[in-house]
C-alpha cells in the first residue's frame, strides 16, 4: 500500500501523490510455477488428461499390423565419369549436390516415370489419379544419404510385401534415368543448334572459297598467299631495269657528245685505240704500216752511222721525213676513220638504248596500271584468306563438340543402382513396444503440463501472491473463505488487515478509508464492518459509513479495558459531529450533481472528513465499486488511502488493471489493496504451514468453537466478552469443505 503522510492536525486539502509504501512490495518472479499448487487446483484435469494421453497410447501401440521394409541403395558419383579428358561442365560441390539429388528423388516428374512404368495395381489404384499416387508415395518413401559415403539409400515401407520392391527398383531407375537426361538438359536441343551453326559455317566458307578462287583466276595467280603484292616486284624489277637503260642511254649520248665535240687529230686514247683496232683488223694496212716501220728503223739506222756533214745524211733524213709523215697521215687517216665510226656506233647505241628505255617505260606504265587495278582484288583475297582461316577453325570446333556430345550422350550418367531392392523375407520388428516404456511418464507429465497451463492461463486471482503480482505491491490483507476456516482464524485475518490500517495511521497519519471493489458483490461492507469493531478493539475511535446511504453510519468504540467493542447506529434525526440542527445536512449543489441515492452523504464529502476526523481517529467509507462509480472516484480523490478490495476467483487481472490505472489517474494519496474470499487450495505453501501451526496451536490450548456468522446488528460478532466466550466450546482450524 503506497499513502501519502499527513498531519491529523492540519486539513488535507488534496490529494498527493504516493510516497511512502506501508508495505515494502516483495520481489519475486511475476511467472510463479507451483507444481504442487496446480495439480491440487486442477486434480481432474490432470488425471483426464493423463488417463486419455494413456488409452490413447495403449491404442496406437497396441494396434497395429506387420510392417515390410524394402530398401535400394543409389551410388552418386563425386565427379561426372566424362569420357572427355577435359569437361570443365561436370564439377560440383558433393555436399549440396548429393543433397540436391536426394531431394530430387521426391520430385514429381520421378515418381510419376516411376508409377507409370509398372502395371495397374502395383502402386496405382484402379481409377486411382496419378497426383494421388504419387502423394501417396511421396509421403511414405524415405531418401537419405548413407553416412558420409556417396550412397543414397532409398527405403519404402508398407503392409503388403508382394510389390515393394518393384516399386523402390522402379524409382531408382527412374532418378537414374532423370539424372542422366538432367546431366544433359537440352542436349538435342543444343546438337540441333550446333549442326545448324556448322552447316551456315560450311555455306559460308564455301562462298568465300569460290570468292577467292574467282579473285585467283581473274589475277592470273595459283595463290594470291598472305605474302607481298607480286606486282610490286614486278614493278621493282622493271624499275630496276629502267633504270639501267636510262644510265646507258646517257651514257651513249655523253659518249656521242664527246665524239662530235672533240677534234679527232688530238691526242686520244679511245681514238688511238680506235685506231690500232681498224689497223689490226686489216692486213693490208698492217703490212703497209710494218714496212713502214721497217724503212724508217733502217734509215734512222742509217742515219745513226752517217755524220752531219755527210752529203747522203740530207736525202736519209728526207728520206726519213717522208716515212714519218706518211706514218703519220696514215695515223690521222686511221683516226678519222675510227672516229667516224666511233660516232656511228655510238649513234647506234643511243637509238638502241633509248628504244630500249622507252620500251621499259611503257612497260613500267602497264604494270603500274595493272597493279593498280589488281590491288582491291589481292586485298580483298588477303581478307578472304582470313576469313577462311577464321570459318575452318570454327567449323573444327563445332565439328568436335558437336563429337563430344554425341559421344557423352552415350555414356553413364552420374547416378546408378548400387544394390536394386529385395523382397522382404520377413516383417520389421515392431518400434512401438520401445516406446511403452516411456508412454506412462509422458501421459503423467503431460497430465501436469495440463494443469499448469490451466493454473498459468487462468485469468481469475486466486491469493495474495497472484494480486501482488498483478499490482507490483504487496496486498494489506488477505481474509479467508469464512467456509473454509473457522471464526477465530478469520478473526485473525481481520485483525491482521486492522494492525495494517493502525499503523497506516500511525505511520503516515492517514485518517479516512475508502473500501471500493474491482468489482461488485467482492464484500466491501463485511470488510468495514469486521474492520471497525477490530480497530475499535484495538482503540481506534471508528466510524463506518455506507457511501450509497442505504444504512446509516456506525460508529465503534471501546467500552473500557476487557470489554468488547460496541457499535452505535446514528439514526436519520441524531446529532451527529459536523451537522446543524443534530441532522445529516445535505447540499443542494451535491443533489444536483450526483444522483438521489448518493444525497445522503453529500454533507460528509463536502465537509464532514474534517468535522468527523476531530471527533473519530479512524473513518471507514463503503463505496461502489471504483469501475463502475463516479461517486467512488471522486470520495477516492478526497480519502487519505483508497482499499481496493478484490474477490478471489472472480475478479480478473485484467479489472485490476484497469482500477490501478484509474487511482493513478484520479491521483489518490494512498492506495492499498485487500483479497477477499481466499480459499484455502489456493494459498501458498508458507501461508498454508502456517495456518496448520496456529491450528495445531489453538487445538493444544483447548479452545474450540464454532463459526458464527455476523449479524447486521453485530458487526464483529467475534469479538466477545471474555465470560461469553469462555462459557461455550470453540472450535479453530480448518472446515472440511474444499475444492
Amino acid at each position: 500500500m503506497y499513502i501519502t503522510p499527513v498531519n491529523p492536525a492540519e486539513p488535507r486539502s488534496a490529494p498527493v501523490a504516493p510516497q511512502q509504501p506501508l508495505r515494502p512490495a516483495s520481489k519475486g518472479p511475476m511467472l510463479r510455477i507451483n507444481v504442487l499448487r496446480s495439480l491440487r487446483l486442477h486434480p481432474v484435469t490432470a488425471s483426464v488428461v493423463a488417463l486419455l494421453t494413456l488409452g490413447l497410447g495403449l491404442a496406437f501401440l497396441l494396434r497395429g499390423r506387420p510392417m515390410y521394409e524394402v530398401s535400394s541403395v543409389l551410388y552418386v558419383s563425386p565427379t561426372f565419369p566424362a569420357t572427355l579428358h577435359t569437361d570443365q561442365e561436370q564439377q560440383y560441390s558433393y555436399d549440396s549436390y548429393i543433397q540436391e539429388k536426394v531431394q530430387a528423388i521426391y520430385n514429381y516428374s520421378v515418381l510419376a516415370q516411376a508409377i507409370n512404368t509398372l502395371p495397374i495395381g502395383t502402386w496405382r489404384q484402379p481409377g486411382e489419379t496419378e497426383q494421388s499416387a504419387v502423394e501417396r508415395l511421396q509421403h511414405i518413401l524415405e531418401a537419405k544419404r548413407i553416412g558420409e559415403s556417396y550412397e543414397i539409400g532409398v527405403t519404402l515401407d508398407g503392409y503388403n510385401p508382394k510389390h515393394l520392391a518393384e516399386v523402390v527398383n522402379a524409382v531408382g531407375n527412374a532418378f537414374t534415368e532423370t539424372s542422366k537426361n538432367e546431366q544433359f538438359y537440352g542436349r538435342d536441343e543444343r546438337l540441333a543448334t550446333l549442326r545448324e551453326t556448322r552447316s551456315q559455317i560450311r555455306k559460308d566458307l564455301d562462298a568465300k572459297l569460290q570468292e577467292q578462287a574467282s579473285i585467283t583466276s581473274s589475277l592470273g595467280m595459283a595463290n594470291t598467299g598472305q605474302g607481298a603484292n607480286p606486282y610490286d616486284s614486278q614493278i621493282s624489277a622493271r624499275l630496276s631495269t629502267l633504270v639501267t637503260a636510262r644510265d646507258n642511254r646517257i651514257a651513249a649520248q655523253a659518249q656521242l657528245s664527246a665524239l662530235e665535240n672533240g677534234d679527232s687529230s688530238a691526242p686520244n686514247a679511245t681514238l688511238d685505240a680506235a685506231a690500232d683496232d681498224l689497223i689490226q683488223s686489216d692486213p693490208g694496212l698492217t703490212s703497209l704500216k710494218s714496212t713502214l716501220a721497217q724503212k724508217r728503223a733502217a734509215l734512222i739506222d742509217k742515219l745513226a752511222g752517217e755524220t752531219p756533214l755527210n752529203p747522203d745524211r740530207k736525202a736519209t733524213e728526207a728520206q726519213l721525213a717522208q716515212i714519218n709523215q706518211s706514218l703519220q697521215n696514215m695515223q690521222n687517216q686511221l683516226r678519222q676513220q675510227a672516229a667516224q665510226h666511233l660516232r656511228q656506233k655510238a649513234a647506234a647505241e643511243v637509238a638502241r638504248t633509248t628504244e630500249i628505255e622507252t620500251k621499259l617505260m611503257s612497260d613500267m606504265q602497264s604494270a603500274t596500271n595493272a597493279a593498280s587495278s589488281a590491288a582491291p582484288k589481292l586485298q580483298r583475297a588477303q581478307e578472304l584468306g582470313t576469313e577462311i582461316t577464321s570459318l575452318q577453325a570454327r567449323y573444327t570446333e563445332v565439328d568436335n563438340r558437336i563429337g563430344d556430345l554425341e559421344l557423352e550422350s552415350t555414356s553413364p550418367g552420374p547416378v546408378h543402382v548400387f544394390e536394386p531392392a529385395l523382397p522382404p523375407l520377413g516383417p520389421m520388428p515392431s518400434k512401438k513396444k520401445k516406446m511403452l516404456p516411456v508412454l506412462f511418464p509422458a501421459a503423467i507429465l503431460l497430465g501436469v503440463l495440463t494443469a499448469v497451463l490451466c493454473d498459468l492461463l487462468d485469468p481469475h486471482v486466486y491469493n495474495g501472491g497472484d494480486l501482488e503480482s498483478t499490482l507490483g505491491f504487496a496486498p494489506i490483507g488477505m481474509l479467508l473463505n469464512d467456509s473454509d476456516v473457522t471464526q477465530r482464524v478469520y478473526d485473525e485475518c481481520v485483525l491482521r488487515l486492522a494492525a495494517g490500517i493502525d499503523h497506516s495511521i500511525r505511520s503516515a497519519g492517514a485518517r479516512t478509508f475508502v473500501f471500493t471493489g474491482v468489482n461488485s458483490g467482492v464484500g466491501t461492507t463485511s470488510i468495514v464492518e469486521n474492520l471497525g469493531s477490530a480497530l475499535a478493539r484495538l482503540g481506534r475511535k471508528t466510524i463506518s459509513i455506507d457511501a450509497s446511504g442505504h444504512t446509516a453510519p456506525v460508529a465503534y468504540v471501546t467500552l473500557g479495558r476487557g470489554a468488547s467493542s460496541s457499535s452505535t447506529t446514528a439514526p436519520a434525526d441524531a446529532e451527529t459531529p459536523g451537522s446543524v440542527d443534530g441532522k445529516i445536512q445535505t447540499s443542494r449543489l451535491w443533489n444536483e450533481l450526483v444522483p438521489s441515492q448518493a444525497a445522503p452523504l453529500s454533507g460528509y464529502v463536502v465537509q464532514a472528513f474534517q468535522d468527523l476526523s476531530k471527533e473519530y481517529e479512524v473513518i471507514l467509507i463503503d463505496a461502489a465499486p471504483i469501475l463502475l462509480s463516479a461517486e467512488s472516484e471522486y470520495l477516492a480523490r478526497c480519502a487519505d488511502v483508497t482499499i481496493l478490495v478484490s474477490e478471489a476467483g472472480r475478479t480478473t487481472r485484467r479489472r485490476i488493471h484497469r482500477a490501478a490505472r484509474l487511482m493513478e489517474r484520479l491521483d489518490v494519496g494512498g492506495a492499498a489493496a485487500v483479497i477477499n474470499k481466499v480459499r484455502l487450495v489456493r494459498l501458498e505453501d508458507n501461508i498454508r504451514e502456517d495456518l496448520k501451526e496456529s491450528e495445531t496451536r489453538i487445538q493444544e490450548a483447548g479452545q474450540r468453537w464454532r463459526p458464527q456468522r455476523v449479524s447486521p446488528a453485530t458487526p464483529m460478532g467475534g469479538f466477545e466478552p471474555a465470560s461469553t466466550a469462555s462459557s461455550r466450546e470453540e472450535t479453530v482450524g480448518f472446515s472440511s469443505e474444499s475444492n
